[in-house]
């Protein structure tokens, strides 16, 4: 199996496949979500690094599944990025794929919310132009009006330093837990010592 990458210039695509095992390796608690969309697709959407900041390259990686979980093969895609405003910022245009797991590099510029749209075109439908391959911006991100696909929406979080107060929040819970563990543990041997001093002056 392979996991494709997909660049995209005004006038190139390049499509570099890269091996993997499975699906996606590892979902993420952060950045990431599975849905099914339609009859037959289950998608898995996560984010590289999970906890991406303002200015570094990220890779939006997808895997598209039938409902049994096995791979799509010869599949249309679009994905496009729109800010918590509504705004379009980024469009990869309709692309036929080999196979559906696939990730798109993009480098997002400021902190804030993001919602990522991928749309998939029904079986049997021919690729639209390519004079039709950047569609208009909707409101209802998921409507495909006037689009024979299916639509699913992701959202994404760009943030300087939550995956550092992420992480310290975690190393403070199980420093907290450990501690709260020796005081117990202290507690109980001296309440049992305690106890046998006890017995004995008896």
């Amino acid at each position: 199996m392979a996991i494709i990458i997909l660049l995209y210039s005004p006038s190139i695509i390049f499509v570099l496949p890269v091996p993997v095992n499975g699906h996606l390796n590892h979902l993420s608690y952060y950045n990431s979500e599975s849905m099914g969309i339609g009859n037959k697709y289950f998608i898995d959407q996560a984010l590289r690094p999970e906890y991406a900041k303002p200015n570094e390259l990220a890779n939006i990686m997808f895997s598209i599944q039938d409902k049994n979980g096995d791979d799509i093969h010869n599949v249309n895609v679009m994905v496009e990025i729109y800010t918590a405003a509504g705004e379009r910022i980024y469009v990869f245009p309709w692309t036929n794929l080999a196979i559906g797991d696939f990730e798109i590099p993009y480098t997002f510029e400021k902190n804030g919310n993001y919602q990522v749209v991928l749309s998939i075109l029904n079986e049997g439908i021919a690729r639209p132009l390519e004079s039709d391959t950047m569609p208009p911006t909707r409101t209802i991100l998921t409507d495909n009006l006037n689009c024979n696909c299916e639509r699913a929406v992701f959202n994404i979080a760009i943030s300087e330093t939550y995956g550092l107060i992420f992480s310290l929040t975690l190393y403070a819970i199980i420093l907290s837990a450990i501690i709260l563990s020796g005081v117990v543990i202290v507690w109980i041997l001296l309440k049992r010592r305690k106890n046998r001093q006890s017995s004995k002056s008896m």
